[in-house]
């Protein structure tokens, strides 16, 4: 598989998980400047590893995605993308599946 579908398979392994996730409307949840910066960054990286990425639509699907996720999960997945977002691109891919299973599982 190219780098290029491999990167948009991983970064849609990602948002997928995240829709995976179990509603949650606890305050105790992140905050939207936080979940808005997270996934800006996030997004930002996505498209420097893969030039088909629109950051926009990234950023409003991690953005959703994120508000699903169970409110007690929230922080941690979004520290969990700001370090996606710090790796190289070929350690992007794994460490944003990671952060999707943290949404969905809280693993």
């Amino acid at each position: 598989m190219s780098n290029v579908l491999h990167r948009s398979f991983l970064a849609f392994a990602f948002l997928f998980g995240l829709g995976l996730a179990a509603c949650g409307d606890d305050s105790s949840g992140a905050t939207n400047l936080e979940i808005s910066a997270s996934c800006k960054s996030y997004c930002d990286k996505a498209r420097e590893c893969d030039e088909d990425v629109s950051v926009d639509e990234c950023v409003n699907d991690c953005k959703d995605k994120i508000g699903n996720c169970m409110a007690d999960e929230q922080r941690e997945t979004l520290d969990d993308l700001d370090s996606c977002a710090s790796d190289a691109c070929g350690e992007f891919g794994a460490c944003t599946i990671g952060a999707g299973l943290q949404c969905t599982f809280g693993l």
